[in-house]
């Protein structure tokens, strides 16, 4: 009897066995698509609102230790409030700013610096509204301010600018505007000069003039309100200069930066830098322009002057 020859075709049974495999559901794709799409709506909409209505009022306190070359052993320890860039008018409100200012005042500074930019609309009752919040602070060594384009009416370099009403308005609130001066203070006997230049934008901007009473090896403490003007000041002998006009750029991203800055010197928008033999701090400022602010809280800040080792040595700032 011969074997029947095994056949080549599967049996009924391998035929029939059953194939597992994955079935994609014709809307599986879109849901994901369109919850993806929902939830980057939802988180661009809270960063909006978050950058819109929290952060532009949250206010910052820096504290910051200033070295300051060639300054005296007396006057080590001194504590500066620093602001800048209160951009009152009608989308700064006054309320805010008030705030902001008392704030500043409770924290006890010895001397009150105000970098510029006191209003952005100009007009009288700007500028008295804008004056008054300093009519009240009475530090030990006074308030000292110097201006910001915006206190000209300008928004580009320009050829002698003159100054808004706020110009008046400040010394009548016992604020010592200083257009391109410098004034001698002392602690137990000892020197530091406050200087004070007009804005680099309003074509008046004379730093070497502006320093030449200053003596050779002695401290000074210079407002200038826009950063460009830093290494014109270093040059002309500015120890420490103190700074506005960038807002920080208002909006910072992550890891690039602020997009947008009113300044050619782009690596100098906030905080503490070197400039040949001086200091340059930046305040990120109080108010805006826009309400909007990311990464870039508005800032009040206490700066402890430190004795620089040598000209145009010292420690890193301090942020609190």
């Amino acid at each position: 009897m011969t074997r029947p020859e095994p056949s080549s075709e599967p049996s009924k049974a391998t035929a029939q066995e059953p194939r597992w495999r994955k079935v994609r559901r014709p809307g599986t794709t879109r849901r994901r698509l369109f919850a993806a799409a929902g939830g980057l709506i939802l988180a661009g909409g809270a960063a909006y609102a978050y950058a819109r209505f929290i952060e532009p009022t949250w206010i910052d306190v820096a504290e910051v230790d200033l070295p300051v070359p060639n300054l005296p052993d007396a006057w080590d320890g001194a504590r500066v409030g620093l602001v800048a860039d209160l951009h009152h008018g009608r989308r700064v409100p006054i309320n805010y700013l008030r705030h902001g200012i008392e704030r500043l005042a409770s924290l006890g500074p010895d001397l009150v610096a105000v970098a510029g930019d006191f209003v952005t609309d100009q007009g009288p009752s700007w500028a008295d509204a804008a004056a008054d919040l300093f009519a009240g602070l009475a530090p030990p060594l006074g308030v000292f301010a110097c201006l910001g384009n915006h206190d000209y009416g300008v928004t580009h370099w320009v050829r002698n600018a003159q100054a808004g009403p706020v110009a008046d308005a400040l010394p009548a609130r016992g604020v010592r505007l200083l257009r391109n001066e410098a004034v001698r203070l002392e602690r137990d006997g000892a020197a530091l000069w406050i200087v004070g230049l007009e804005d680099l934008w309003s074509g008046r901007c004379q730093p070497a003039e502006t320093l030449a009473p200053v003596p050779a090896g002695e401290a000074n403490l210079t407002l200038c309100h826009n950063p460009d003007a830093a290494d014109s000041l270093a040059d002309a002998g500015a120890g420490a200069i103190l700074s506005g006009h960038t807002h920080g750029g208002q909006v910072q991203v992550p890891l690039f930066g602020p997009p947008i800055l009113p300044v050619h010197n782009r690596d100098r928008y906030e905080g503490l830098h070197a400039v040949g033999g001086a200091h340059l701090y930046i305040s990120r400022g109080l108010g805006w322009l826009l309400k909007i602010r990311f990464a870039c809280r508005p800032e009040i800040t206490i700066l402890s002057l430190r004795r620089a080792d040598g000209r145009g040595a010292g420690g890193p700032a301090t942020r609190g």
